[in-house]
């Protein structure tokens, strides 16, 4: 079954989080005499996603009129298609998420939008009321906003990778760039801690699940990539 085929059961839990707490990136850039105030300011309401499709539509107005909804952890896939060719991206912890600036209106072109938690989910609300409660601590605003456009410069980057011809070269790169922000360095090369499948791959790399099934085993020959329990190992240097 594909990806993206099943029906959508995951039904987002309202919890709460102190989000200073939960976002390290945030709690640094706060001065250090006024974090315990902002921290009493962050509490926000949360979604916990359990694996598999989601609605990103049914939670979008949570956070509308705010700032959005921030990942706390977990892994979720964005997949953009049209005409049966699709594109994707990754987002994964302090990724910030307004799903209706994509999803809410239907633009000229008629692309087809599909959300996965790939790995359980928490999302952080970040709505009108919390942007007012945070507005005091003007360092979390541009924090948020710089995240922004380096979101924008990873999909720059990954667009730039799936234009290389050979499937092999493609996927090394993207191996790479996961690596980059996620991977940690190991005797035995970088291990990159996210569970990606077969399928999630092609998406990133814009190819067929077969054709990438068939060079990831060239490059696990190779030695260069492997599947290591639930995340990948690649060796030897970056290109």
């Amino acid at each position: 079954m594909s990806l993206f085929s099943s029906p959508s059961d995951a039904v987002a839990v309202e919890r709460r989080s102190v989000v200073l707490d939960d976002d390290p990136g945030l709690y640094e850039v706060v001065p250090k005499e006024r974090v315990t105030r902002a921290r009493q300011a962050s509490a926000a309401v949360v979604l916990t996603l359990p694996a598999g499709s989601w609605n990103a539509r049914e939670e979008a107005g949570l956070a509308r009129g705010g700032y959005g909804l921030l990942v706390l952890d977990g892994v979720l896939l964005r997949r953009v298609g049209v005409d049966g060719r699709y594109g994707a991206e990754l987002l994964a912890q302090g990724d910030l998420l307004r799903p209706w600036q994509h999803d809410g209106e239907a633009g000229v072109i008629p692309f087809e939008t599909a959300w996965r938690i790939v790995a359980p989910s928490r999302l952080a609300i970040l709505d009108r009321r919390w942007a007012a409660r945070m507005a005091p601590f003007a360092q979390v605003g541009p924090e948020l906003a710089g995240r922004a456009m380096e979101r924008s410069l990873r999909l720059a980057t990954v667009m730039a990778i799936v234009q290389q011809p050979r499937l092999e070269q493609r996927l090394l790169l993207l191996f790479w760039e996961l690596a980059d922000r996620h991977g940690t360095v190991h005797r035995d090369g970088v291990h990159i801690d996210l569970p990606l499948t077969h399928e999630v791959i092609s998406h990133l790399a814009a190819a067929r699940r077969p054709s990438v099934s068939s060079s990831l085993a060239k490059l696990a020959e190779r030695g260069i990539v492997r599947r290591q329990a639930r995340g990948w190992v690649i060796a030897g240097d970056a290109p």
